[in-house]
Protein backbone atom coordinates (compact mmCIF):
# COMPACT_ATOMS: atom_id res chain seq x y z
CA UNK A 1 0.00 0.00 0.00
CA UNK A 2 1.02 3.46 -1.12
CA UNK A 3 2.36 5.62 1.54
CA UNK A 4 0.21 8.80 2.04
CA UNK A 5 2.30 11.84 2.04
CA UNK A 6 1.73 14.14 4.96
CA UNK A 7 0.11 18.17 4.28
CA UNK A 8 2.09 20.65 6.45
CA UNK A 9 0.03 22.18 9.11
CA UNK A 10 -0.71 25.40 8.19
CA UNK A 11 0.01 27.28 11.91
CA UNK A 12 -2.68 29.82 11.42
CA UNK A 13 -0.88 32.25 14.27
CA UNK A 14 1.49 33.04 11.37
CA UNK A 15 -1.46 34.76 9.50
CA UNK A 16 -2.66 36.64 12.42
CA UNK A 17 0.48 37.98 12.67
CA UNK A 18 0.97 38.92 9.25
CA UNK A 19 -2.08 40.42 9.12
CA UNK A 20 -1.56 42.56 11.82
CA UNK A 21 2.17 43.33 10.38
CA UNK A 22 0.74 44.21 6.80
CA UNK A 23 -2.32 46.43 8.30
CA UNK A 24 0.78 48.41 10.37
CA UNK A 25 2.42 48.26 7.33
CA UNK A 26 -0.28 49.95 5.57
CA UNK A 27 -1.19 52.65 8.24
CA UNK A 28 2.18 53.57 8.96
CA UNK A 29 2.68 54.61 5.48
CA UNK A 30 -0.82 56.40 5.14
CA UNK A 31 -0.08 58.64 8.02
CA UNK A 32 3.68 59.15 7.56
CA UNK A 33 2.73 62.86 5.37
CA UNK A 34 1.27 64.18 8.95
CA UNK A 35 4.03 62.50 11.50
CA UNK A 36 5.50 65.90 11.69
CA UNK A 37 2.43 68.04 12.69
CA UNK A 38 0.85 66.13 14.94
CA UNK A 39 2.33 64.21 18.56
CA UNK A 40 -0.41 61.80 18.56
CA UNK A 41 0.10 60.70 14.98
CA UNK A 42 3.98 61.61 15.24
CA UNK A 43 4.16 58.88 18.20
CA UNK A 44 1.95 56.49 16.67
CA UNK A 45 3.65 56.27 13.25
CA UNK A 46 7.03 55.78 15.61
CA UNK A 47 5.74 52.81 17.94
CA UNK A 48 4.65 51.39 14.63
CA UNK A 49 8.09 51.64 13.27
CA UNK A 50 9.76 49.91 16.30
CA UNK A 51 8.13 46.26 15.41
CA UNK A 52 6.24 46.31 12.14
CA UNK A 53 8.72 45.17 10.12
CA UNK A 54 10.62 42.67 12.40
CA UNK A 55 7.36 41.27 12.83
CA UNK A 56 7.18 40.97 9.30
CA UNK A 57 10.16 39.78 8.51
CA UNK A 58 9.84 37.21 11.53
CA UNK A 59 7.11 35.56 9.87
CA UNK A 60 8.95 35.24 6.55
CA UNK A 61 11.87 33.21 8.28
CA UNK A 62 8.98 31.08 10.43
CA UNK A 63 7.57 29.74 7.17
CA UNK A 64 10.91 29.76 4.73
CA UNK A 65 12.09 26.30 3.43
CA UNK A 66 14.78 26.45 0.87
CA UNK A 67 14.01 25.61 -2.80
CA UNK A 68 16.11 27.11 -5.82
CA UNK A 69 13.40 26.44 -7.81
CA UNK A 70 10.85 28.98 -5.54
CA UNK A 71 13.65 31.22 -5.47
CA UNK A 72 14.01 31.54 -9.39
CA UNK A 73 10.56 30.46 -10.44
CA UNK A 74 8.44 32.63 -7.44
CA UNK A 75 10.55 34.98 -5.70
CA UNK A 76 12.68 36.35 -8.21
CA UNK A 77 9.82 36.26 -10.81
CA UNK A 78 7.40 38.27 -7.87
CA UNK A 79 10.47 40.92 -7.18
CA UNK A 80 11.06 41.71 -11.12
CA UNK A 81 7.22 41.79 -11.96
CA UNK A 82 6.66 44.12 -8.64
CA UNK A 83 9.28 45.87 -9.95
CA UNK A 84 7.84 45.94 -13.85
CA UNK A 85 4.76 47.73 -12.01
CA UNK A 86 6.54 50.09 -10.31
CA UNK A 87 8.99 51.11 -13.60
CA UNK A 88 5.60 51.61 -15.61
CA UNK A 89 3.64 53.69 -12.53
CA UNK A 90 6.78 55.59 -11.92
CA UNK A 91 7.01 56.38 -15.52
CA UNK A 92 3.40 57.34 -16.43
CA UNK A 93 2.01 58.76 -13.41
CA UNK A 94 4.89 60.31 -11.76
CA UNK A 95 7.02 60.86 -14.90
CA UNK A 96 10.63 60.25 -13.29
CA UNK A 97 13.58 61.47 -15.06
CA UNK A 98 15.53 57.98 -15.03
CA UNK A 99 18.19 59.23 -16.79
CA UNK A 100 18.79 61.66 -13.70
CA UNK A 101 18.76 58.43 -11.16
CA UNK A 102 21.77 56.29 -12.83
CA UNK A 103 19.50 55.08 -16.13
CA UNK A 104 16.34 52.65 -16.76
CA UNK A 105 17.87 49.76 -16.03
CA UNK A 106 19.03 50.31 -12.66
CA UNK A 107 15.59 51.40 -12.08
CA UNK A 108 14.53 48.28 -13.08
CA UNK A 109 16.81 46.12 -11.00
CA UNK A 110 17.51 48.23 -7.84
CA UNK A 111 14.37 48.74 -5.73
CA UNK A 112 12.01 51.39 -5.84
CA UNK A 113 10.83 52.38 -1.83
CA UNK A 114 8.87 49.24 -0.23
CA UNK A 115 9.99 47.15 -2.96
CA UNK A 116 13.17 47.07 -0.89
CA UNK A 117 11.39 43.66 1.27
CA UNK A 118 11.31 41.25 -1.56
CA UNK A 119 15.30 42.65 -3.08
CA UNK A 120 15.79 41.24 0.94
CA UNK A 121 14.22 37.92 0.87
CA UNK A 122 16.35 37.29 -2.08
CA UNK A 123 19.35 37.76 -0.12
CA UNK A 124 17.95 35.99 2.67
CA UNK A 125 16.89 33.12 1.39
CA UNK A 126 20.27 31.93 -0.10
CA UNK A 127 21.39 32.29 3.79
CA UNK A 128 18.54 29.56 4.87
CA UNK A 129 20.10 26.14 4.38
CA UNK A 130 23.07 27.33 6.57
CA UNK A 131 20.54 28.94 9.59
CA UNK A 132 18.34 25.56 8.84
CA UNK A 133 21.47 23.41 9.51
CA UNK A 134 22.55 25.11 13.06
CA UNK A 135 19.08 24.91 13.76
CA UNK A 136 18.12 21.29 13.02
CA UNK A 137 21.89 19.50 13.66
CA UNK A 138 23.37 21.63 16.82
CA UNK A 139 19.94 22.30 18.36
CA UNK A 140 19.40 25.10 20.61
CA UNK A 141 23.43 25.87 20.81
CA UNK A 142 23.14 26.35 16.88
CA UNK A 143 20.37 28.89 17.15
CA UNK A 144 21.68 30.66 19.49
CA UNK A 145 25.05 30.66 17.65
CA UNK A 146 23.35 31.48 14.54
CA UNK A 147 21.47 34.65 15.99
CA UNK A 148 24.58 36.17 17.40
CA UNK A 149 25.91 36.07 13.90
CA UNK A 150 22.95 37.36 12.43
CA UNK A 151 23.21 40.37 14.80
CA UNK A 152 27.08 40.59 14.39
CA UNK A 153 26.33 41.20 10.29
CA UNK A 154 23.55 43.57 11.41
CA UNK A 155 25.55 45.87 13.64
CA UNK A 156 29.06 45.53 11.61
CA UNK A 157 27.17 46.39 8.49
CA UNK A 158 26.12 49.92 10.17
CA UNK A 159 30.05 50.81 9.60
CA UNK A 160 29.70 50.82 5.65
CA UNK A 161 27.57 53.13 3.49
CA UNK A 162 26.42 50.08 1.26
CA UNK A 163 26.02 50.73 -2.45
CA UNK A 164 22.72 49.49 -4.20
CA UNK A 165 20.52 50.45 -1.51
CA UNK A 166 21.70 47.12 0.79
CA UNK A 167 21.73 49.02 3.57
CA UNK A 168 17.81 47.37 5.00
CA UNK A 169 19.23 43.97 3.95
CA UNK A 170 21.84 43.59 6.51
CA UNK A 171 20.19 46.24 9.20
CA UNK A 172 16.56 43.92 9.57
CA UNK A 173 18.38 40.47 8.74
CA UNK A 174 18.32 39.05 12.40
CA UNK A 175 14.70 39.50 12.24
CA UNK A 176 14.16 37.14 9.65
CA UNK A 177 17.43 34.57 10.92
CA UNK A 178 14.87 34.64 14.79
CA UNK A 179 12.22 33.15 12.75
CA UNK A 180 14.26 30.35 10.78
CA UNK A 181 16.49 29.58 13.61
CA UNK A 182 13.99 29.67 16.88
CA UNK A 183 10.40 28.31 14.94
CA UNK A 184 10.44 25.31 17.05
CA UNK A 185 10.48 27.07 20.33
CA UNK A 186 8.28 29.91 18.43
CA UNK A 187 5.41 27.51 17.53
CA UNK A 188 5.79 25.57 21.25
CA UNK A 189 5.04 29.38 22.33
CA UNK A 190 2.13 29.63 20.27
CA UNK A 191 0.91 25.96 21.74
CA UNK A 192 1.73 26.99 25.08
CA UNK A 193 -0.48 30.36 25.30
CA UNK A 194 -3.40 28.32 23.45
CA UNK A 195 -3.39 26.14 26.45
CA UNK A 196 -2.77 28.53 29.29
CA UNK A 197 -4.45 31.91 29.51
CA UNK A 198 -1.37 33.34 31.53
CA UNK A 199 0.99 33.10 28.91
CA UNK A 200 -1.62 34.75 26.53
CA UNK A 201 -2.42 37.36 28.75
CA UNK A 202 0.79 38.19 30.71
CA UNK A 203 2.98 39.21 27.45
CA UNK A 204 0.05 41.09 26.08
CA UNK A 205 0.10 43.46 29.33
CA UNK A 206 3.65 43.88 29.69
CA UNK A 207 3.67 45.41 26.08
CA UNK A 208 0.98 47.85 26.01
CA UNK A 209 2.33 48.78 29.49
CA UNK A 210 6.22 49.27 27.70
CA UNK A 211 4.52 50.80 24.86
CA UNK A 212 1.80 53.04 26.96
CA UNK A 213 4.72 54.30 28.82
CA UNK A 214 6.92 55.04 25.93
CA UNK A 215 4.11 56.66 24.06
CA UNK A 216 2.87 59.06 26.76
CA UNK A 217 6.75 60.20 26.91
CA UNK A 218 7.19 60.57 23.37
CA UNK A 219 3.42 62.78 23.31
CA UNK A 220 5.32 64.91 26.03
CA UNK A 221 8.17 65.68 24.53
CA UNK A 222 8.67 69.41 22.97
CA UNK A 223 9.24 70.41 19.32
CA UNK A 224 9.14 67.72 16.44
CA UNK A 225 8.89 63.69 17.02
CA UNK A 226 12.06 63.50 14.15
CA UNK A 227 14.98 61.42 14.39
CA UNK A 228 14.41 59.49 11.33
CA UNK A 229 17.60 57.70 10.57
CA UNK A 230 16.71 56.02 14.40
CA UNK A 231 12.69 55.08 13.00
CA UNK A 232 14.01 53.54 9.68
CA UNK A 233 17.61 52.21 10.39
CA UNK A 234 18.67 52.75 6.58
CA UNK A 235 21.85 55.18 7.11
CA UNK A 236 25.10 53.97 8.27
CA UNK A 237 26.34 55.29 11.64
CA UNK A 238 27.13 58.73 12.26
CA UNK A 239 25.53 62.31 13.10
CA UNK A 240 23.53 61.16 16.13
CA UNK A 241 22.77 57.30 14.77
CA UNK A 242 24.86 55.00 16.65
CA UNK A 243 25.57 51.04 17.07
CA UNK A 244 23.41 51.31 20.39
CA UNK A 245 20.12 52.54 18.40
CA UNK A 246 20.45 49.32 16.24
CA UNK A 247 21.12 47.13 18.90
CA UNK A 248 18.17 48.46 20.38
CA UNK A 249 16.22 48.61 17.53
CA UNK A 250 16.90 44.69 17.08
CA UNK A 251 16.07 44.45 20.81
CA UNK A 252 13.00 45.86 20.96
CA UNK A 253 12.15 44.16 17.47
CA UNK A 254 12.24 40.84 18.31
CA UNK A 255 11.01 40.86 22.09
CA UNK A 256 7.92 42.88 20.21
CA UNK A 257 7.52 39.93 17.87
CA UNK A 258 7.69 37.16 20.33
CA UNK A 259 5.50 38.79 22.79
CA UNK A 260 2.90 39.23 20.21
CA UNK A 261 3.29 35.40 19.38
CA UNK A 262 1.92 34.59 22.52
CA UNK A 263 -0.76 37.38 22.53
CA UNK A 264 -2.17 37.47 19.54
CA UNK A 265 -2.26 33.79 18.71
CA UNK A 266 -5.94 33.16 19.02
CA UNK A 267 -7.14 36.80 17.68
CA UNK A 268 -8.41 35.55 14.42
CA UNK A 269 -9.61 38.41 12.90
CA UNK A 270 -6.68 38.98 11.45
CA UNK A 271 -6.05 35.76 9.78
CA UNK A 272 -7.92 36.50 6.34
CA UNK A 273 -5.78 40.02 5.82
CA UNK A 274 -2.49 37.51 6.54
CA UNK A 275 -3.51 35.20 3.73
CA UNK A 276 -3.61 38.13 1.52
CA UNK A 277 -0.38 40.22 2.32
CA UNK A 278 1.09 40.01 -1.30
CA UNK A 279 -1.26 42.66 -3.45
CA UNK A 280 -1.73 44.34 -0.48
CA UNK A 281 2.33 45.05 -0.08
CA UNK A 282 2.98 45.78 -3.76
CA UNK A 283 0.46 48.15 -4.80
CA UNK A 284 -0.37 49.97 -1.41
CA UNK A 285 2.41 51.91 -1.90
CA UNK A 286 1.51 53.11 -5.34
CA UNK A 287 -2.07 54.07 -4.47
CA UNK A 288 -0.82 56.24 -1.69
CA UNK A 289 2.13 58.05 -4.14
CA UNK A 290 -1.08 58.68 -6.57
CA UNK A 291 -3.33 60.24 -3.75
CA UNK A 292 -0.26 62.38 -2.80
CA UNK A 293 0.42 63.49 -6.55
CA UNK A 294 -3.30 64.58 -7.25
CA UNK A 295 -3.27 66.76 -3.98
CA UNK A 296 -5.45 64.51 -1.59
CA UNK A 297 -3.20 64.84 1.48
CA UNK A 298 -3.17 69.07 1.34
CA UNK A 299 -6.81 69.82 2.34
CA UNK A 300 -6.22 68.14 5.36
CA UNK A 301 -3.00 69.63 6.77
CA UNK A 302 -5.14 72.52 7.90
CA UNK A 303 -7.97 70.72 9.94
CA UNK A 304 -8.03 69.41 13.63
CA UNK A 305 -5.57 66.51 14.37
CA UNK A 306 -9.22 64.17 14.99
CA UNK A 307 -10.06 65.52 11.28
CA UNK A 308 -6.56 64.14 10.03
CA UNK A 309 -7.04 61.06 11.42
CA UNK A 310 -10.05 60.43 10.21
CA UNK A 311 -8.85 61.15 6.84
CA UNK A 312 -6.06 58.81 7.33
CA UNK A 313 -8.28 56.02 8.65
CA UNK A 314 -10.62 56.21 5.71
CA UNK A 315 -7.92 56.46 2.96
CA UNK A 316 -6.22 53.77 4.45
CA UNK A 317 -9.31 51.31 4.85
CA UNK A 318 -10.71 51.93 1.41
CA UNK A 319 -6.89 50.95 -0.05
CA UNK A 320 -7.05 47.56 2.20
CA UNK A 321 -10.11 46.89 1.11
CA UNK A 322 -10.00 47.44 -2.44
CA UNK A 323 -6.64 45.09 -2.10
CA UNK A 324 -8.10 42.39 -0.22
CA UNK A 325 -10.70 41.94 -2.61
CA UNK A 326 -11.32 37.81 -4.35
CA UNK A 327 -10.38 39.02 -7.86
CA UNK A 328 -7.43 40.74 -7.28
CA UNK A 329 -6.45 38.29 -4.94
CA UNK A 330 -6.71 35.49 -7.68
CA UNK A 331 -5.18 37.51 -9.87
CA UNK A 332 -2.27 38.08 -7.77
CA UNK A 333 -2.19 34.65 -7.18
CA UNK A 334 -2.27 33.20 -10.58
CA UNK A 335 1.33 35.72 -10.89
CA UNK A 336 2.52 34.31 -8.34
CA UNK A 337 2.44 30.89 -9.51
CA UNK A 338 2.64 31.15 -13.41
CA UNK A 339 5.81 29.84 -13.24
CA UNK A 340 6.83 28.13 -10.25
CA UNK A 341 3.08 25.89 -10.16
CA UNK A 342 4.27 24.50 -13.78
CA UNK A 343 7.84 23.76 -12.84
CA UNK A 344 6.72 22.36 -9.43
CA UNK A 345 4.59 19.28 -11.56
CA UNK A 346 7.25 18.81 -14.05
CA UNK A 347 10.22 18.13 -11.36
Amino acid sequence: MAKRQSTPVRRDYIDILKGLGILLVVFGHFMEQYRLGSHLIGATFISIYWFHMALFCMCSGLVAHFSLRKLIAQQLWLYLLGQGIMLAFRAVILREDFAASGGLLMAFLLPWRHMWYLYALLFWHLTLPLLSLLRDVLRLPGSILGLAVAVFISLWAGTIDWPFTLVRVFAFYPFYAFGVLFRPQIDALDRLARRFWVVRVVPGLLLLLGYGIRFRQMMQMEGRLGESAKIFNDVPYGEGYAMSDRALFLLVGIVTSVGLVAALGGFRVFASLGKRTLPIYLLHFPILTFLIELGFYEPAREHPVPVIVAWVVLEATGCLCMLCSGPVNRVFNWLANVWYAPLKKLF
